[in-house]
């Protein structure tokens, strides 16, 4: 239990990641969506593929093994539970639920998108209407998995109220 409040902690901070990764997808998908059709939306492109990327691995990684070592060292909390702890499990499935997502639809759907846009970014070559296709897919996705992350952070930090 000595390590228990540096894993709260990081776990906290890994989440407090997450919520910037949302912050800043809001700016990026404006900045691309603004500047549709110009030089410069490869790039904005491919910068927002990077940081959403970067910061999905590290939140949810984080998050994740955090959160497995924090149930498993407390003996309050369990897995997938409901009788006890149910803000902890509807976490526990939201969690699960986000994993299929990132894995099933957003890394299969970023790999087209890098495709679509091609290898040369400095190009004049337009994104394709498949390459559109593909980035909006991805908004969507990655504002379902935004909606999740907030879900999830409203659970912990209520769930003292909630009972």
């Amino acid at each position: 239990m000595e390590f228990y409040p540096t894993l709260l902690t990081l776990h906290i901070i890994f989440a407090g990641g997450w919520i910037i990764s949302f912050i800043s997808d809001i700016y990026l998908k404006s900045n691309i969506t603004k500047n549709k059709g110009l030089s410069c939306e490869k790039n904005l492109i491919s910068l927002y593929l990077k940081l959403s990327n970067l910061t999905g691995i590290i939140g949810a990684t984080g998050i994740l093994i955090t959160g497995i070592i924090l149930v498993l060292i407390n003996p309050a909390y369990t897995f997938f539970q409901m009788t006890s702890n149910h803000w902890l499990t509807t976490k526990q499935i939201l969690m699960v639920i986000l994993l299929l997502i990132i894995f099933l639809y957003v890394i299969p759907s970023a790999k087209k998108l890098r495709t679509a846009i091609g290898e040369n970014l400095n190009s004049n070559n337009p994104v394709s209407e498949e390459g559109y296709n593909y980035l909006k897919k991805i908004f969507k996705l990655n504002g379902i998995i935004n909606l999740i992350v907030i879900i999830n952070f409203l659970l912990a930090i209520t769930h003292r109220f909630i009972n």
